[in-house]
């Protein structure tokens, strides 16, 4: 431990000088405090009730539904995109209405009467 510098031996030496007896501890001092401790009543422990663990689950559960929501929500498509998905659909719709149909290996293999 370092000493203090000189410049405080004045300080010390007053301090020292008029300090004050320090009291002499009673015999019993150890037993008033053990009786204030068992005297002193515990907070009595909290019960959680079904409706307090219930109300923050479903809570959760609804956050966790949004989030989930919206992550299965598909992104808007592309114009060039819708118009690739319009092209196909057009051109395999006039595939099905046309007559081309009857000469498909499908058709070889059914039972219908084509005539």
């Amino acid at each position: 431990m370092t000493q203090p510098p000189d410049d405080d031996s004045d300080l010390i030496n007053f301090l020292r000088q008029h300090r004050q007896e320090i009291p002499p501890a009673s015999p019993d001092l150890e037993q008033q405090i053990l009786q204030q401790v068992k005297a002193y009543p515990l907070p009595p422990l909290r019960h959680y009730s079904r409706l307090s663990l219930v109300i923050p689950a479903l809570a959760a559960g609804l956050v966790a539904a949004i989030v989930g929501y919206r992550a299965f929500i598909p992104a808007q498509p592309s114009p060039a995109e819708l118009a690739t998905l319009q092209n196909f659909i057009e051109s395999n719709w006039q595939g099905t209405v046309s007559n081309q149909h009857l000469e498909s290996d499908v058709w070889h293999f059914t039972d219908l009467d084509t005539e």
